[in-house]
């Protein structure tokens, strides 16, 4: 499956139910939602979505929008 940087954020916003303006590269992920258990849910939808596995340790420095992305496409 072929995705980008703006798909990635495009699923970001609309799982989190922000407005997609709100996901910039620099968005803080952890500033987008509250509860972080619900962005363990969004990184497993999303790994679902695009057909992508990850690993703990792909997750570790992930900070961003912008990080998650790179994440996402390194492993396509």
């Amino acid at each position: 499956m072929s995705f980008t940087v703006q798909d990635i954020k495009l699923k970001i916003a609309s799982f989190l139910n922000v407005p997609a303006a709100r996901v910039t590269d620099d968005a803080i992920l952890r500033d987008l939602v509250a509860d972080s258990f619900r962005l363990v849910e969004m990184v497993i939808e999303m790994q679902e979505h695009f057909k992508v596995r990850l690993v703990q340790d792909d997750l570790r420095d992930v900070k961003t929008a912008a990080d998650l992305a790179a994440v996402f496409l390194a492993k396509a």
